[in-house]
């Protein structure tokens, strides 16, 4: 088991560094500590706006979120184990041809995955926050509870998510009945004297350590992942697998758009993925109710249009993540062969993106309702579609076509935090004193209009990786 774990260890290493060599992936941590580190240092300014207790359930539900936003295993591990990717022939796809069972891989799978993930993105955070704690009065024991908790918390939420996408794959009826059965939970509990803090386990333990909370905290987190990998489903299809000739008529009705053909390859390849819908399910939706449950949260020290409207903001920067999954498994060389630029098929992925992300305006026009707030509506929707846009040019002038591997370049994370966190900064900020005023944020919207122009540019000339 330890040979195949490391092999996938030196894989994840290899298609990352031949991207963009191996020093560069290597300072991505560095890069994300050295974040950390400022962002702790501002903590003594923030206690001031916000109790300390609640920064720091909101900082333990963020690694929640993270957790859910990457747990989706029970669906993306159908894909990796079932489709030979071409330019990516993982090992996890030789479950085939060698004398292994598929659980025995996607086990050493997940765990490879858990451990780049603590140590790309977990070690980090708590590593700057460490370096920060002597500056800002924290002892080095809360530093440590700290990390541990937060290790847990993200644990808890990729678990979480890991058991529902398992369950997903197996029955959607089921699904659909173990959410209705979480709903009625969380409804309850939202009209009891449950907390924040009594919901998490990992954070009950951050605010009073005990052996007997870090067990229950580490049951809450491992389980559900026991559970999922012994249920694990990978469909080996062993006859030929039919599909009606939709292509046609997809791009027929796709016509409003410039590339229609591509886009209609993005939805085919979208619905035929193992997954489909699932991935907007667990990729995009699971998070944004957790950021809406953490808004809701800190109600009681925020007015309504202050939530609604820092909501907007962030359900804008979020749904750039729809355009990585349109580029996650889907290299230029691929296009190659066809007349078309590197942008065109860029502009392509766009069209879908924007067709997707209408999702993001039936969600806003919810919370709204639910927040009675649509006298904001407008600069709220102003607010989300600057900010998306804003996100969404940005990750293509520095990710292109392969968003999901280039955002681990320490050199191009950075420039990624520096780009996007001032402007959300300033429009939550401006959203806090003076809800119209993000009645001004399209501004950003030619902004990304001239930053997309540049990123074509950028691309069509840039050499595109064969791995």
């Amino acid at each position: 088991m330890f040979e195949i774990l490391s092999n996938m260890l030196k894989e994840e290493w290899r298609v990352h560094s031949t991207m963009f060599g191996s020093s560069m992936f290597a300072l991505f941590p560095a890069i994300l500590a050295a974040f950390s580190f400022f962002c702790s240092m501002l903590l003594p300014a923030l206690e001031n706006l916000v109790p300390s207790r609640e920064i720091w359930t909101i900082a333990h539900y963020m690694f929640v979120l993270f957790g859910m936003s990457v747990g989706g295993f029970g669906l993306f591990g159908r894909e990796i184990m079932n489709r030979r990717f071409g330019h990516a022939s993982l090992i996890a796809y030789s479950a085939r041809t060698l004398p292994v069972s598929e659980k025995e891989i996607f086990s050493n799978f997940f765990v490879k995955d858990l451990i780049y993930y603590f140590m790309l993105w977990i070690v980090p955070v708590a590593a700057g926050f460490a370096a920060a704690s002597p500056f800002i009065g924290i002892s080095a024991e809360v530093a440590g509870i700290l990390f541990i908790s937060l290790a847990l918390s993200f644990l808890t939420g990729l678990s979480a998510i890991f058991l529902l996408s398992t369950i997903y794959a197996h029955s959607s009826k089921a699904f659909v009945a173990a959410l209705a059965g979480l709903s009625i939970a969380a409804l309850s509990l939202g009209h009891s004297s449950f907390s924040a803090v009594s919901f998490l386990p990992a954070l009950s333990f951050f605010f009073s350590p005990s052996w007997n909370l870090f067990v229950s905290s580490l049951l809450a987190a491992v389980i559900p992942s026991i559970i999922s990998l012994a249920f694990f489903k990978s469909d080996y299809p062993i006859n030929l697998r039919t599909f009606k000739n939709s292509f046609a008529h997809l791009s027929s009705s796709l016509k409003f758009t410039k590339y229609p053909e591509f886009a209609a390859k993005d939805f085919l390849d979208l619905k035929r993925s193992e997954g489909g819908a699932g991935k907007i399910i667990f990729s995009f939706l699971f998070p944004i109710a957790l950021i809406w449950f953490m808004l809701f949260a800190a109600l009681k020290i925020m007015p309504a249009a202050n939530f609604f409207m820092i909501f907007s903001i962030l359900l804008g920067a979020i749904t750039s993540m729809v355009y990585n999954w349109l580029t996650e498994f889907d290299l230029f060389t691929a296009y190659a062969f066809l007349p078309v630029k590197v942008s065109d098929v860029i502009k392509s992925k766009l069209a879908s993106y924007a067709i997707i992300n209408t999702i993001s305006l039936a969600i806003l026009l919810l919370a709204a309702v639910q927040t009675n707030s649509m006298q904001y509506f407008i600069p709220a929707l102003f607010a989300m579609l600057s900010a998306s846009s804003y996100a969404l040019a940005i990750t293509v002038y520095l990710g292109g076509l392969y968003p999901n591997i280039l955002l681990y370049n320490a050199k191009i994370f950075a420039q990624y935090i520096v780009f996007i966190s001032p402007v959300l900064l300033v429009l939550i900020v401006i959203s806090m004193f003076n809800p119209l005023g993000l009645l001004a944020s399209p501004v950003l919207i030619p902004v990304s209009y001239r930053i997309l122009k540049k990123s074509f540019a950028k691309w069509n000339t840039w050499e595109h990786p064969s791995f």
